[in-house]
């Protein structure tokens, strides 16, 4: 399994769907667990948000593992961006030509000057997100942003605001290949309240009918293939078959929807439990107990801090994780759940389950990562409040 990044290509097919094609590059790294909790917990756990400082805590992620990347133009002229897709947050964010020298990060990526769009207008408003590590802090411009590029007409008009960052925290961001993030959750999670891109979009009929996204990874492993696909304003029937199963949504903050059921070998794990689907998380996330459980019937053993390791030589003989959604089962197997990492010139094999316990009211959940999403045919479908899954297609 391999990182996949989004090509700077986006091709508008007629003008109703625009697809963002993927490529594959670089080799997975081993996932940060604590990051990843301390993100996760930062979003769902109440109890965490309330001893942190700050209005807005936003635990710094696992970034590197991230996978869906892609081509975001900003400003007229455009300036081209390449965009860390998150279903699990709700701003926009590019580095700005005003950073601070000190920001690393900013100076090796590219960066957004407002002088040099005839379109834009400088608010000086203030925007800062919280990370664990630190801040990300910026002021809040306004301009065209587009899927595709200016003639491509997915686009939002010069009022669209979005943070221009001039500080960001921790080495994520250095060695992260994309230079900014898109939330795609609701404007209810949004920071300063600043709606999002696609609802400008999604509210043009004329170029939009379906107000959703899909995401489809290819899980060829060849290098040449292609990588897979996002779409904007529709989906696309040849990179999935049969049905989408659709589930609801519990409410319009996350793409959050109930798990029907959950289970490995015959035995469930998980019954009727909240799951929030969130692009920005590499790995399954779930209550510590029901992971411990799936690890045992796995044969993984602990590496003493959240990691959890399977012989690279079983994942043919693993047994399937089944997940139910929308009455449809959804199928994981030894060689989807267990990220094959080298370090030093060896493979190591780790499981894709972690352990985390949100409490009430937002848990106990699960997150359905990059490792159910990389499987699965992802929709997600803003007019009717859903979320939809259907069997991937090779390609």
């Amino acid at each position: 399994m391999k990182t996949l990044i989004l090509l700077a290509a986006v091709c508008a097919v007629g003008l109703s769907m625009v697809r963002v094609p993927m490529e594959k590059r670089g080799a997975l790294k081993r996932p940060n667990l604590k990051a990843i909790s301390q993100r996760l917990r930062s979003r769902h756990d109440k109890t965490y948000q309330l001893v942190q400082k700050d209005a807005y805590q936003e635990g710094l992620s696992d970034y590197e593992n991230a996978q869906y990347y892609g081509s975001v133009t900003i400003g007229t002229p455009a300036q081209n961006f390449a965009i860390l897709f998150d279903t699990g947050s709700s701003n926009l964010w590019v580095p700005c030509a005003d950073c601070k020298i000190s920001n690393i990060a900013c100076m090796l990526h590219k960066k957004f000057d407002c002088k040099k769009s005839s379109t834009c207008t400088a608010t000086g408003a203030p925007f800062e997100i919280q990370y664990g590590s630190g801040s990300m802090a910026g002021v809040v411009d306004n301009d065209v942003v587009c899927f595709g590029g200016l003639s491509s007409g997915f686009c939002t008009d010069k009022t669209q605001g979005f943070a221009c960052a001039e500080t960001e925290p921790g080495i994520s961001f250095v060695a992260a290949k994309f230079d900014g993030i898109l939330g795609m959750g609701w404007d209810s999670i949004s920071v300063n309240k600043i709606p999002q891109p696609m609802d400008q979009i999604f509210a043009n009929s004329g170029i939009c009918p379906q107000q959703l996204f899909a995401f489809w990874l290819n899980r060829d492993l060849d290098d040449n293939a292609n990588g897979g696909e996002m779409t904007l304003c529709g989906t696309d029937t040849a990179h999935y078959s049969g049905n989408i199963a659709w589930e609801p949504l519990i409410a319009e903050d996350y793409w959050r929807i109930q798990l029907d059921s959950m289970s490995i070998k015959g035995k469930q794990v998980a019954t009727k439990i909240a799951a929030i689907v969130d692009t920005g998380t590499s790995l399954l996330a779930g209550p510590t107990d029901a992971v411990k459980e799936i690890q045992k019937q796995i044969g993984a053993f602990s590496l003493g801090n959240g990691e959890y390791m399977v012989d690279c030589n079983l994942i043919p003989l693993l047994p399937k994780v089944t997940f139910t959604l929308g009455g449809q089962d959804f199928v994981l197997e030894g060689k989807d759940y267990v990220l094959k990492i080298t370090e030093q010139g060896e493979s190591v094999c780790l499981s894709g389950f972690m352990g985390i316990d949100i409490p009430a009211p937002n848990g106990p959940l699960w997150i359905l990562g990059d490792v159910f999403i990389g499987r699965f045919y992802s929709v997600f479908d803003r007019q009717n409040m859903r979320v939809g899954f259907a069997q991937s297609k090779k390609q």
